[in-house]
C-alpha cells in the first residue's frame, strides 16, 4: 500500500494504541452502567420480543380464564378460647393471658387436619358428598397426570422404570374427607382469636354447607376433647390420691415418733418446753446473782465498821437495826453528858469519871451487836453464793439440753414440711379430681361459631381482569427479561462505545434510512416529480443517492460531519484513494460510499473530481444502482479493451463512476487483472486531474485477492452492521488488515440506534482521533509517496 497516507487526518487504527507497539489482542466489553438511555436503547431494540411475550401471556391467561371452572367460596368463623388445659388451669400462674401467635396458628393447622375432614364428611347430606366425590378442578388433574407420565417416560424408554405399587384400598368417606381438606382454607383474622374457614367449590350451596360443617366439627371435636381430657385426668389421678393419701400418713407418723423420741415438745407461738424453762432460769439466776452481790456488800460494810470506830455517826444510816440504833442513841447520849459534866465539874470528877465507864460498857455493848450481825450477814452471804452456784450449774444442764433438742428439732421441722408438703398435694389432687368427676358430665366448649358461612353470590375465582394483567405482566416479565439478557450477552456492535472501548476509531454512525422522518415522503417526490435523468431507477437507487434527496436528514448530516473533517484533513495531508468495505455482506458499504462520495463531489472544488470506483465485481451492487452494468468498467480496463477516461461515465450529482465493467469468457481471474502497475497507473493518473477516489471493495474476507489494489489505497474504511456483526469479527478483520499492511481509518456503524449516545459516541470518537494526529509537511509527504 502506498505509505504517504501515513501522514493522513484520521489517525490509523493500529496507531491509536499505546505506542502501536507488540500484537494487538481484542480486549473485552468495558462494564457498561445502567442508564435511562440504555434502557431506553434496549426497550427500542426488543420490542417486538417483549410485545410478544406481553402477548403470548395474555393470550394464555386468557385461555385459563375462559376454561376454568368458575369455583365459590364460602367462608364462617370460629372463636376459640385459651388452649390452657382444663385440669391445670386453675393453678397455672399464667392462666387468662393472651394467647400466642404459635397457639392459634397451631389451631389453624389442627382445622385442617385430616381428623376435622372426617368429621365433616360425616356431617354433609347426600349432594354434597356428591360433589366431593368428583375433582373440582379436572384439568388440573389432567395435568398433574400428564406430567407424571411424562417424568415416567425416559424411564421406561431405558428399561429402569421402577415398579408401581398398587395403592392401598381407600374407603369412599376417606377419598372425599381427602378432597375436603384440598379445597378447604384456615386463617387468623388479624390479631383477634378469631378464625376463618373457608371452602373451594364449583357449587355454591355446596361450599356454605363444606365450611358450616367442618366449623360444626371442629366445634364438636373440641368439646369432646375436652370430655376425653376430664376423662383421663380422672383415671390417671384416682391411683395417685391413694398413693399420696398414704404417703401424707407415713410422713406425719415419722414426724411424731421422732419428737416423741426426742422429747419435743411444741407450744406453738411460745416455742418448745425447753425454750421457755431456759428463760425462767435465767431470770432466776440473775435474781440470785443481784442478792448474792447485795449480801456481800454488807457483810464487807460491817467488816469496815468493825474495823474502824464504832462511834462513827453513819452506822446508824448504813444499818437499819433497831438495836443497833438504840446503843447508838444510849452512846450518844452519855458522850453528851459527859461533855457537860467536865464543863461543869471537871474532868477528874467523881460523877465524871462514873459516866466515861458508862461510855465504854456501851460502846462495849454496840462492838458486840456488830459482831453478831457481822456474823449473821456472813451466814447470808454464804448462803446466797451457794444458791448462785446451784442455779448457774442448773442453768448450764439446761442450755446444753436444750442446744441438744434444738439440733433435734431442725429435723422434726424437716419431717414436718414433708408431711405439710404431701398433706397439701393430696388436697390440691383431690379437689382436680372432684372438678374432672364433675365436669365429665357437661364439658365447657372451648370454640364457638360466631359466624355462620352462607351462600356465595358470585364466584370467587378465576378473577378474569387480575389474571389477564398477571399473565401481561409476566409476559412482559418474560419479555424485559429477555431483552437485557441478549443486551448483556449480546457480542454484537450496536454502539460505538463498544468499538472505542476495542481501541478502535469510529468515524460515524449512521441511522437506518427507511427509519428517518419523512423517507417515504422524500421518496415518492422523487419517484414522481424528479426528472427522468435524475429519477432512481428503485429505492434501493435513492437510498444510495439519499443525501441528494434528504440533504437535512440525521443520515446526510452525520456524513457532513465525516466529509468535513477528510476536507479539513488536507490541510496536513491529503487522504486520495479511500477503500470502504465491510464485515460480511448485506452491512450497507455501497450505500454508505455512493453517498459518502456524493457529499464529498457536492463540494465547489471538488464538483467533478471524485470518482467512484466499483470493485466489488462478484456484485457490482454501486454499477447496478447506477444502472452501468453494462458499460465499459474496471474490468475492461484492467484487461486493456479500453483507458480509463473512456470507462469513466459522468453521474447524477458531479461524481464520476467507473462501473465494474464486462467479465469476456476469455479474461484470466479478477486476481490476476488486478497487477500492481495496473493499479498504479490507474490510480496514480488520476492524482493530477481528481480530488478524491472511492473504491467500493467486496467485504473483508474476500480482499486477499485484491492485494494490488490495496496497496495502492491511502487507508480503509470499514463498514460495519449494527446489530448483526459481532466485535470479535471486527477486531479480526482489523487485526488481519494491519497484519497485512493495510491502513485502516476507522469504523462506520450503519444502521445504528438513533440516539443522542449514538450521535455523540461517533462525533466525539472521530474528533478525537482527528485531534490527535501529527501535523506532517507537504515536503514529507511527497518524499514518502
Amino acid at each position: 500500500m502506498n505509505r504517504h497516507s501515513t501522514g493522513a487526518s484520521f489517525l490509523p487504527i493500529g496507531a491509536a494504541r499505546a505506542g502501536g507497539a507488540g500484537p494487538w489482542r481484542s480486549q473485552p466489553f468495558p462494564p457498561e452502567a445502567v442508564t435511562q438511555v440504555s434502557i431506553l436503547t434496549i426497550a427500542r431494540q426488543n420490542w417486538r420480543s417483549i410485545l410478544a411475550f406481553a402477548a403470548v401471556g395474555l393470550v394464555c391467561a386468557g385461555i385459563y380464564v375462559a376454561t376454568a371452572p368458575a369455583i365459590f367460596t364460602a367462608r364462617a368463623r370460629v372463636y376459640i378460647e385459651s388452649r390452657t388445659s382444663p385440669v391445670t388451669a386453675r393453678d397455672t400462674p399464667n392462666a387468662g393471658t393472651p394467647l400466642e401467635i404459635a397457639e392459634v396458628e397451631s389451631q389453624v393447622e389442627y382445622m385442617r387436619s385430616e381428623k376435622i375432614a372426617l368429621a365433616a364428611v360425616r356431617r354433609l347430606d347426600a349432594s354434597a358428598l356428591q360433589d366431593l366425590a368428583a375433582p373440582t378442578h379436572p384439568l388440573f388433574v389432567k395435568i398433574r397426570e400428564f406430567v407424571k407420565a411424562a417424568k415416567a417416560l425416559p424411564l421406561r424408554l431405558i428399561g429402569a422404570e421402577r415398579p408401581v405399587r398398587e395403592p392401598a384400598p381407600v374407603s369412599p368417606e376417606l377419598r372425599q374427607a381427602r378432597t375436603l381438606r384440598e379445597n378447604v382454607e384456615a386463617s387468623r383474622i388479624g390479631a383477634a382469636y378469631v378464625i376463618e374457614v373457608g371452602y373451594n367449590a364449583d357449587n355454591p350451596t355446596t361450599a356454605a354447607a363444606v365450611a358450616n360443617a367442618v366449623a360444626e366439627a371442629y366445634v364438636s371435636t373440641e368439646l369432646e376433647n375436652r370430655a376425653k381430657v376430664w376423662k383421663v385426668a380422672g383415671e390417671w389421678m384416682l391411683p395417685r390420691l391413694t398413693e399420696l393419701q398414704q404417703r401424707a400418713s407415713q410422713a406425719s407418723r415419722e414426724a411424731q415418733t421422732y419428737k416423741a423420741e426426742h422429747t419435743i415438745i411444741d407450744l406453738g407461738k411460745r416455742g418448745l418446753v425447753g425454750e421457755q424453762q431456759v428463760e425462767e432460769l435465767n431470770t432466776a439466776v440473775a435474781a440470785a446473782r443481784s442478792k448474792t452481790v447485795d449480801a456481800r456488800a454488807v457483810r464487807d460494810q460491817i467488816r469496815g465498821l468493825l474495823d474502824s470506830d464504832i462511834a462513827d455517826p453513819g452506822i446508824t444510816e448504813a444499818f437499819k437495826d433497831s438495836v443497833i440504833i438504840q446503843l447508838r442513841r444510849q452512846y450518844v447520849d452519855l458522850v453528851q453528858r459527859a461533855d457537860d459534866l467536865k464543863r461543869r465539874l471537871g474532868p477528874d470528877h467523881e460523877a465524871v469519871l462514873a459516866i466515861q465507864r458508862d461510855i465504854q460498857a456501851a460502846k462495849q455493848s454496840l462492838r458486840t451487836e456488830l459482831e453478831r450481825l457481822a456474823v449473821s450477814l456472813d451466814h447470808d452471804y454464804e448462803v446466797a453464793r451457794a444458791r448462785e452456784d446451784s442455779m448457774t450449774a442448773a442453768f448450764d444442764a439446761l442450755i446444753s439440753k436444750t442446744l441438744i433438742m434444738s439440733n433435734a428439732r431442725v429435723k422434726a421441722k424437716e419431717l414436718d414440711r414433708t408431711a405439710e408438703t404431701y398433706d397439701q398435694i393430696y388436697t390440691n389432687l383431690l379437689q382436680r379430681y372432684i372438678d374432672a368427676v364433675n365436669q365429665q358430665s357437661y364439658p365447657q366448649p372451648s370454640a364457638h361459631v360466631i359466624t355462620p358461612a352462607t351462600v356465595p353470590e358470585s364466584p370467587s375465582a378465576p378473577r378474569g381482569s387480575l389474571i389477564m394483567l398477571l399473565g401481561l405482566l409476566v409476559g412482559t416479565g418474560f419479555g424485559v427479561s429477555g431483552a437485557f439478557a441478549r443486551h448483556w450477552f449480546d457480542r454484537t456492535v450496536r454502539a460505538p462505545r463498544q468499538l472505542t472501548g476495542h481501541g478502535l476509531t469510529c468515524l460515524a454512525a449512521l441511522p437506518e434510512l427507511r427509519r428517518e422522518p419523512g423517507f417515504r415522503a422524500a421518496l415518492a417526490l422523487a419517484l414522481a416529480h424528479a426528472s427522468e435523468a435524475q429519477r432512481p431507477a428503485s429505492v434501493e437507487a435513492f437510498k444510495a443517492s439519499a443525501v441528494r434527496f434528504m440533504p437535512q436528514s440525521a443520515f446526510a448530516e452525520r456524513l457532513h460531519s465525516l466529509k468535513a473533517h477528510v476536507l479539513g484533513s488536507d490541510r496536513r495531508g491529503p487522504v486520495f484513494a479511500i477503500g470502504v468495505t465491510s464485515v460480511g455482506a448485506g452491512a450497507g458499504k455501497t450505500l454508505f460510499a455512493s453517498n459518502f462520495g456524493l457529499l464529498l463531489a457536492r463540494a465547489r472544488s471538488s464538483a467533478g473530481r471524485v470518482l467512484m470506483i466499483d470493485a466489488d465485481v462478484r456484485q457490482a451492487t454501486l454499477s447496478r444502482l447506477s444502472q452501468a452494468t453494462e458499460q465499459r468498467g474496471l474490468l475492461d480496463v484492467l484487461a486493456g479493451r479500453c483507458c480509463a477516461t473512456e470507462a469513466v461515465r459522468p453521474q447524477p450529482g458531479e461524481v464520476r463512476l467507473l462501473a465494474c465493467g464486462n467479465r469476456h469468457p476469455n479474461d484470466p481471474h479478477f486476481s490476476d487483472l488486478m497487477t500492481p502497475d495496473g493499479v498504479a497507473a490507474l490510480v496514480g493518473d488520476g492524482r493530477a486531474t481528481l480530488d478524491r477516489v472511492i473504491v467500493d471493495l467486496p467485504p473483508v474476507d474476500e480482499l486477499p485477492t485484491l492485494r494490488p489494489l490495496l496497496d495502492g489505497l491511502d487507508g480503509l474504511i470499514i463498514v460495519v452492521e449494527a446489530g448483526r456483526t459481532s466485535i470479535d469479527e471486527v477486531t479480526t478483520a482489523v487485526q488481519d488488515l494491519e497484519a497485512s499492511g493495510s491502513t485502516v481509518l476507522g469504523i462506520v456503524l450503519n444502521k445504528a440506534s438513533d440516539e443522542p449516545a449514538v450521535r455523540r459516541g461517533g462525533r466525539r470518537s472521530a474528533l478525537t482521533r482527528l485531534a490527535g494526529r501529527p501535523k506532517r509537511s507537504r515536503g514529507a509527504t511527497e518524499a514518502a509517496s
